[in-house]
């Protein structure tokens, strides 16, 4: 079976749109798009090859509309393990450093302009903590909360990581939340780390880190790694684009020209209800 499922689907994004970027990957034989509660959709994309699932799997991140795309491989075999409403991990001392800090101006124009309207006109809180939260994607499996916290650290404080998408993929997604914009804005010089054998894709965050109760509670103690522990994991970061290595970089270059096609056909019909993702 060739299926992925592609979860946070912008409401402003259609079966078509999300047909013509599937279909850059390989033939799709059947796709759904199914409209739950809440502010996001959920799809299931079924392939003619086999072959295309692997590639599809590096989808995951492409920001369409005001959200990023979750995707990962349906998985007949085995219980699905989906770990998207797992507890965040918090960093004790962070946590404390966020409590002790007086209440927040208004984000400059530079980052609002990054934040989805629906929630910098209601919602100053979130939106705050959005400003200060990274994607990553193509996370290894084998990969921990706490080890990816000690990796992001070498950027900066982090409050809270928060893992999610399927277990018992290769392949898993996560949001890491920072004490400041500036470490988040660091962080995002991270996309193309290298992270045990793969390359991360590092994004902005259009969503929050949900909390028990909405408050700052200590699920988890976490220590940070010292530089040194650190350093070694952070070489051959690249300042600039995506590692795709299923791919190859001919098939990337050409692929990711497409998609900025795809995604600035949906801005443009959308343009009051999508911030502009072009700035730094």
């Amino acid at each position: 079976m060739a299926v992925v499922k592609v979860s946070n689907v912008s409401r402003l994004v259609t079966e078509e749109i999300l047909h013509q970027l599937f279909s850059l990957i390989g033939p799709v034989s059947r796709l759904t798009l199914q409209t739950e509660s809440g502010d996001s959709q959920d799809a299931t994309v079924e392939f003619a090859d086999p072959a295309s699932t692997a590639p599809a799997l590096h989808l995951s991140g492409v920001e369409l509309g005001d959200r990023a795309l979750y995707v990962t491989e349906e998985s007949p075999q085995q219980p699905r393990t989906s770990s998207i409403h797992a507890l965040p991990l918090a960093n004790a001392a962070a946590v404390a450093q966020l409590a002790r800090r007086p209440p927040h101006a208004p984000l400059p124009a530079s980052i609002a302009a990054h934040i989805p309207p629906s929630i910098l006109h209601t919602d100053p809180v979130k939106a705050e903590e959005i400003s200060r939260t990274i994607y990553v994607g193509n996370i290894p499996c084998m990969v921990g909360d706490q080890e990816l916290m000690d990796f992001f650290s070498a950027c900066g404080p982090v409050a809270y990581v928060k893992m999610a998408g399927d277990g018992v993929q290769p392949m898993r997604f996560a949001f890491v939340e920072f004490v400041d914009v500036d470490v988040a804005l660091r962080a995002l010089q991270m996309n193309g780390a290298v992270l045990r054998d793969r390359a991360l894709k590092v994004n902005r965050s259009k969503n929050a880190i949900n909390k028990p109760g909405g408050a700052p509670a200590l699920l988890g103690l976490a220590g940070a790694a010292t530089m040194a522990k650190v350093q070694p994991m952070v070489t051959g970061v690249r300042q600039a684009g995506v590692a795709w290595p299923v791919l190859g970089n001919q098939q990337h270059d050409e692929l990711e020209l497409k998609i900025n096609q795809i995604r600035d056909e949906l801005e443009l019909k959308y343009k009051d209800q999508i911030p502009s993702k072009r700035t730094s």
